[in-house]
C-alpha cells in the first residue's frame, strides 16, 4: 500500500506544484488505514477458535461466563475504536477537510490551466470514498453498541440456563452472539477495503 505522502508525491510530479505537499502534522491516509486494519485484524483474531470455546463451555457456567466476557470485550474494543473522539474518527475528519481543500485548490487552478481539472476530479473521487468510509464506520459504531448492550442484557439469562442444566439453550444463545460477531467482522473487513480504496488517487488522463 502506498502511503498518502507517496501518493501526493506522485501528484506533485504530475502537476508540477508544491502546494499539494503534505506536512508532517497533517492527517495521513496511510496512518488511518493502519488503525482501521489493526481493529479489524484484532477482531478477526478474537473470533479464531470461538466455536470450539463455546462448545467447551457446555458443562461449565464459569467457562460460559468467560466466553461471554471475551465476546463482550471484543465488541467494546471495536466500538471504542470508532467513537467520535477516537483517533480513527479524528483522523478521518481531518482527511476529509484536507481533501476538500485540495479539491478547491485544483478547481481554482483549473480556471486558468485545464490540466488541473482531472486533479480536481481525483480529489472529488477520494472525497466520495472517504465519505463512504465515514458512513460505514458510523454504521458499525451503532451496530457494535447495539450488540454490546444486547450481550450485557442477556448475560444473566444465558448463565441462568447453565444453572438450570439447560446447556443447549445457553450454547444456542452464545452461538447467536458469535454469529453477530462474525457479521461485525465481515463489515469491518468491508471498512478495511474502503480505507484501502481511499488511499488511491486516480489521475485521469
Amino acid at each position: 500500500m502506498k502511503t498518502s505522502a507517496l501518493v501526493l508525491a506522485g501528484v506533485l510530479a504530475l502537476t508540477g506544484t508544491a502546494s499539494l505537499a503534505q506536512s508532517a502534522d497533517q492527517p495521513d491516509m496511510g496512518r488511518l488505514f493502519e488503525k482501521v486494519n489493526a481493529v479489524a485484524a484484532q477482531l478477526q483474531e478474537n473470533l479464531s477458535g470461538l466455536d470450539a470455546n463455546i462448545q467447551a463451555s457446555r458443562d461449565s457456567i464459569e467457562k460460559g461466563g468467560e466466553v461471554l466476557d471475551a465476546m463482550l470485550d471484543s465488541v467494546k474494543r471495536v466500538n471504542a475504536s470508532m467513537a467520535e473522539d477516537s483517533e480513527i474518527w479524528t483522523e478521518l475528519d481531518g482527511l476529509l477537510a484536507l481533501w476538500e481543500q485540495r479539491r478547491k485548490e485544483a478547481l481554482e487552478k483549473s480556471e486558468s490551466n485545464p490540466a488541473f481539472q482531472p486533479i480536481a476530479q481525483a480529489w472529488q473521487s477520494r472525497l466520495n470514498t472517504g465519505r463512504e468510509l465515514r458512513n460505514q464506520i458510523s454504521t458499525e459504531r451503532a451496530n457494535s453498541l447495539a450488540l454490546m448492550r444486547a450481550i450485557e442484557s442477556d448475560r444473566d439469562i444465558v448463565l441462568a440456563y447453565y444453572e438450570l442444566g439447560q446447556a443447549d439453550k445457553a450454547i444456542q444463545s452464545l452461538q447467536q452472539v458469535g454469529a453477530n460477531l462474525t457479521s461485525l467482522n465481515e463489515n469491518m473487513q468491508a471498512i478495511v477495503k474502503t480505507a484501502s480504496d481511499a488511499q488511491q488517487v486516480p489521475i485521469a488522463p
